[in-house]
């Protein structure tokens, strides 16, 4: 919290002496949940640890923190031409689950706009990122408030990034995973950033985003000790239709190598570790994964909105030997818009890890229950 009072601090004392029109705004997303994991789910809210099974016996528990997606930001007009945008994550500092960084940067840097296009530096949402398809909020293990971006949807995270937009077409230069050299290889040497791109077509109806992505480097096999080139890429396509106050979003999206990419899906076991790249069978990993939501806004205060989430991931580990698991999110919620900026959301949701498949021997990996209330305040 110091960290943020300093940087606080200094916006306060930079704005008289500044010619830029400052916006800020902020979110405090407060939840009270109850969450029930069986003895086979080997994660459970990351907002309170006491919610674990522990492999021998189901475990359950009523949570009220405030999510890790709580945030203040402010949007700056420095020109006619030049935007500046930062945005501070928020998590909760007073229990057991605390994040060394409870204030953490989420958003940074500033999009200039020359004739037919735009140029963005800094830390943002990338181009092939699903964002607006999905309302959930529970906690699947992701400080909650994830809109299914890691139980279904596209996404390796805010990343440092140069980005050109024409239009609705994007394409950007994005830093390279550099966690992939802890995936069992040793010396790792990037070449290239990843680089992504997307395009929107739109009609009052419907609009349609195609996405890619593309990754490779080379690093040192600790089997053989010869240098491996391990390529990854990601192809999505996502859809929304518009029926008046009704609405259908749909994504899929499939990765290959997802792990060493920097894609992760909370409803298989691990997708960070078996989703890479395995040396000793020489074998890419795959993943396939999409979304389906549709809802409905009845009025300004009343809507509804239903979603299923899929994750399937593929690999050998090795020769001969495969791993498989498909995983499900299923989700009803019932934003409650009481007054302006205040939503009162209640959501319940079940999450199926179904069996994981290991040389056709299937372990059952699990599942959780839910009832979680969002009680979030924009302003």
């Amino acid at each position: 919290m110091k960290k943020l009072l300093v940087v606080l601090l200094v916006l306060g004392l930079a704005v008289p002496a500044m010619a830029a029109d400052w916006n800020f705004y902020g979110s405090a997303r407060t939840h009270l949940g109850y969450y029930d994991v069986d003895e086979n789910f080997t994660r459970g809210p990351a907002t309170d640890a006491t919610i674990r099974s522990n492999g021998l016996d189901d475990d359950k528990g009523t949570l009220l923190n405030l999510y890790g997606q709580s945030r203040f930001g402010a949007k700056v007009m420095a020109s006619d031409n030049l935007t500046g945008f930062v945005e501070f994550g928020l998590r909760e500092t007073n229990n057991a689950t605390a994040d060394t960084e409870e204030v953490y940067l989420r958003l940074i840097g500033g999009i200039w706009k020359f004739g037919a296009g735009s140029l963005m530096v800094g830390k943002n949402y990338t181009p092939a990122t699903f964002l607006g398809y999905s309302g959930m909020g529970g906690d699947m293990g992701d400080n909650g408030d994830a809109n299914m971006l890691v139980t279904g949807l596209a996404y390796i995270g805010r990343q440092p990034q140069i980005r050109l937009s024409f239009g609705t077409f994007d394409i950007a230069l994005i830093q390279p995973n550099s966690a992939a050299s802890s995936l069992g290889l040793g010396d790792v040497d990037f070449t290239l950033p990843r680089i992504e791109a997307a395009y929107v077509f739109r009609t009052p109806v419907i609009s349609i985003r195609p996405v890619a992505g593309f990754q490779t480097y080379k690093a040192e096999s600790q089997v053989t000790g010869d240098d491996e080139t391990i390529t990854s890429y990601t192809l999505g396509l996502g859809a929304t239709v518009n029926l008046g106050p009704a609405y259908i979003k749909a994504t899929f999206s499939y990765l290959q190598n997802p792990g060493n990419y920097g894609q992760s899906n909370l409803l298989v076991l691990d997708a960070a570790l078996l989703g890479a790249f395995n040396a000793t069978a020489d074998d890419d990993a795959k993943l396939m994964q999409g979304t389906f939501v549709v809802g409905a806004n009845f009025n300004e205060m009343l809507g509804v909105e239903l979603g299923v989430g899929y994750g399937d991931i593929d690999q050998d580990i090795a020769p001969g030997v495969s791993v498989e698991q498909t995983g499900m999110l299923y989700y009803l919620q019932i934003p409650i818009r009481v007054a302006k900026g205040m939503t009162i959301i209640p959501e319940f949701g079940y999450v199926d890890r179904d069996d994981l498949e290991v040389a056709g021997v299937d372990f059952d990996a699990g599942s959780m229950m839910y009832a979680d209330v969002n009680f979030r305040v924009d302003f």
